[in-house]
């Protein structure tokens, strides 16, 4: 396998990443809507394992978005495949970030039935 489709299959990957990220910010949209803030808070989002896992996602991100871009500035030479894995490590960083959230918003939301939305 050469360097160029090693780099397609990354970059599908990661526009994959990027679909199943904008599915769950949609989710974390609509979950939003229908949760007791107060309740939430005070539950999980006080959690200190919740609030320490979000604090090394967002370390993790950064880093792997320095490191991407500080190499990227070296130019060297056929390193293409090595700036794509880095940024691939970024978004599921970021992935896992949201789906933290995801995971954490979703017990709180009230069940709403179908027919009680369109009364």
């Amino acid at each position: 396998m050469n360097e160029y489709t090693l780099y397609l299959y990354m970059e599908f990957f990661i526009f994959s990443i990027y679909l199943i990220f904008i599915y769950l910010l949609v989710q974390i949209w609509f979950l939003w809507k229908d949760i007791e803030k107060t309740d939430l808070f005070l539950k999980s989002l006080a959690n200190e394992s919740f609030f320490r896992k979000n604090c090394i996602n967002v370390f993790l991100f950064s880093s792997f978005f320095i490191i991407h871009e500080f190499l990227e500035g070296l130019k060297i030479p056929n390193s293409m495949i090595y700036f794509e894995f880095i940024e691939m490590m970024a978004i599921v960083t970021l992935l896992l970030f949201v789906y933290n959230w995801y995971k954490v918003l979703k017990p709180f939301a009230k069940k709403k039935k179908f027919l009680e939305k369109i009364n």
